[in-house]
């Protein structure tokens, strides 16, 4: 592999595989969302695709990591809807403007949501956003929606589990070589 000046080479690596590795797993999140006309693919998966590709191995890119880190935070938003009475009121989406009620239940959805992730050991920044999605009323909670946004999670982590194996394994023959 030729080297950009002033990089090492694994640093060259990076800048080639983050951006292929990110890319793969949006695309395999939207192809389920072409296949199924379900939302698989949505915003919070962007931010977990590039935090997989640029850490593997790392805790927070785990599949139980990912997995559990979004379930909880799509269920601590559905929760912080109902509890704060929001999921009656107008989506941002709808009207440009954000109900005080969801600006509550986004609030409390976070709060919970990084309060309850550490004890299940799945604590997961990218996360956050989608507990935001859900508060905001980006995605409707019916069931659904609810289970494609899962289905997504599932197809990223276990993808992204591969890739952070092949990412580890040559990482570690290129250093074995050296």
């Amino acid at each position: 592999m030729r080297r950009f000046p002033g990089r090492s080479l694994a640093a060259s690596a990076d800048s080639v595989w983050v951006p292929l590795a990110s890319g793969a797993l949006v695309l395999v999140a939207g192809a389920m969302t072409l296949a199924t006309g379900a939302p698989w693919l949505f915003a919070a998966l962007g931010p977990t695709a590039v935090l997989i590709a640029a850490n593997p191995g790392h805790r927070t890119t785990r599949f139980h990591t990912v997995v559990l880190g979004h379930v909880t935070a799509l269920l601590c938003g559905w929760l912080a809807l109902l509890l704060m009475g929001a999921g009656t009121t107008p989506s941002l989406f709808g009207t440009h403007t954000i109900p005080v009620a969801r600006i509550w239940a986004s609030a409390a959805a976070i709060a919970v949501t990084t309060l309850v992730q550490p004890s299940l050991k799945a604590y997961h920044p990218p996360s956050a956003a989608t507990a935001l999605l859900i508060t905001l009323g980006a995605y409707g909670t019916s069931w659904k929606n609810l289970g494609s946004m899962v289905g997504g999670v599932l197809v990223v982590a276990l993808v992204g589990e591969w890739l952070q194996r092949v990412r580890l394994a040559e990482t570690k023959r290129a250093g074995a070589a050296a």
